[in-house]
């Protein structure tokens, strides 16, 4: 008979992830251990072991909770095709750049190491990244831009992708500035304040 999940099983996995998520930000993927993200925790390692068979399984567990959210963000922002294409644009820019920037130091050099993972758990990374681009690809189609809208998306996309190497959350430009900036650059709309 299997043994009863105990009810504070998510929570304890969720600290787990996020311990792991501000260790691998540290240390790097590479770099970083068990025995770290366990003291991050505050956990033993094999508290940690219990949650989270290897480092691998929290690199999967990071990156498809954090592309999950994303995903999540977008759809709960995406006013759909009810409303002009440039400002659907703009919507799912904002949107985008306000979900990442929370997981920057997390999700974009973990993207990195997808070769890490197994295929499987690849595969479920990449299509929630597809989800993604899908979404910028159908906003993209119809502002009619002299090229795909697929090739339209991955450059929205990585250019908001870039800002890990560049943005500094604390810095002078607060995420919100960012987020209404790059909705303006990519949807053609006049910048109103940065």
């Amino acid at each position: 008979m299997a043994r009863p999940t105990a009810p504070d099983h998510d929570h304890k996995a969720a600290a787990v992830l996020a311990a792991a998520g501000q260790v691998f930000a540290q240390r790097g993927y590479e770099g970083a251990t068990m025995l770290d993200v366990a003291q991050a925790a505050g956990f033993s390692k094999a508290g940690v072991y219990h949650y989270f068979g290897s480092k691998e399984h929290l690199l999967h567990g990071l990156l498809k909770e954090s592309l999950e959210q994303v995903v999540a963000d977008l759809t709960a922002a995406d006013p759909g095709d009810k409303t002009d294409a440039a400002e659907r644009l703009a919507t799912l820019v904002d949107a985008y750049v306000r979900s990442f920037s929370s997981r920057l130091r997390v999700v974009t050099p973990l993207l990195l190491r997808l070769d890490l993972l197994r295929p499987e758990w690849r595969a479920e990374v990449k299509a929630l990244e597809r989800q993604i681009v899908d979404r910028f690809a159908e906003a993209a189609e119809r502002l009619g831009y002299p090229v795909s809208p697929r090739t339209a998306a991955f450059l929205v996309l990585g250019a908001a992708n870039w800002t890990y190497y560049w943005y500094d959350p604390d810095g002078d430009l607060s995420v919100e500035d960012l987020a209404r900036g790059a909705a303006a650059i990519f949807s053609g709309a006049p910048v109103k304040t940065l």
